[in-house]
C-alpha cells in the first residue's frame, strides 16, 4: 500500500503476491488482504498482473464466477480502480479457471465518518458498551429496548456487525 498524508489511498490488491491465481493450499489470500485493509471513499485499487485481467462485477457474477457482463474490465496488466461510493465491491479474474482455483476478491469501502468538535452524547441507554449487553439486541416485546436497538444498528453499523458476528 502507498499512503498518502491523510488523503486518499492507493491499495496494490495482494500486495507482493499481486493480482494471480492463488496457491492451491491458500485459496483464500485475497480475502486475508482484504481483512487486513481499511477502504475509504476515495482510495484505489491497484491490480498488478501478466496474461490475466481483471473485472468488476456483481455479487451474483462473483459467486459464479460469470465474467460475461462485468460493470468493468481491464487488461493491461497495471490497472487502477477508484473505490467511489461506499459498499460491497467484487472483483474476478476474467478467467474463469483463475476466478474458480480463488482469483476473486471483495472489498468493503466504509462509509463517511464526520467528527465534530460540539457532538451530542448519547444517553447511557443508547451508548455503544450498552451494545455488548444482550438485552440491547433482545427482540422482545419492549418498545424502548426496539427503538434503542434500531438507533444502535443506524449509528453504529460496523460496530453492531462486529457485535452481532461475536455473539
Amino acid at each position: 500500500m502507498v499512503a498518502s498524508e491523510g488523503g486518499p489511498r492507493v491499495f496494490k490488491v495482494g500486495d507482493e503476491f499481486e493480482w494471480r491465481v492463488p496457491l492451491q493450499n491458500d485459496t483464500s489470500v485475497y480475502s486475508r488482504w482484504a481483512s487486513t485493509n481499511r477502504f475509504h471513499i476515495g482510495d484505489s485499487l491497484t491490480f498488478v498482473y501478466d496474461k490475466d485481467s481483471v473485472m468488476e462485477v456483481d455479487k451474483g457474477s462473483f459467486y459464479h464466477c460469470n465474467a460475461s457482463d462485468p460493470i468493468t474490465a481491464f487488461d493491461n496488466g497495471n490497472s487502477t480502480f477508484i473505490l467511489d461510493r461506499p459498499g460491497l465491491f467484487y472483483f474476478i479474474s476474467g478467467s474463469n479457471a483463475h476466478c474458480t482455483s480463488g482469483q476473486r476478491l471483495i472489498v468493503e469501502v466504509m462509509h463517511i465518518h464526520h467528527h465534530h468538535h460540539n457532538q451530542v452524547s448519547l444517553p447511557p441507554s443508547m451508548s455503544p458498551l450498552s451494545a455488548s449487553s444482550p438485552s440491547a439486541f433482545d427482540s422482545g416485546s419492549d418498545p424502548a429496548s426496539s427503538a434503542a436497538s434500531s438507533l444502535l444498528t443506524s449509528l453504529f453499523p460496523p460496530f453492531v456487525a462486529l457485535l452481532v458476528a461475536l455473539f
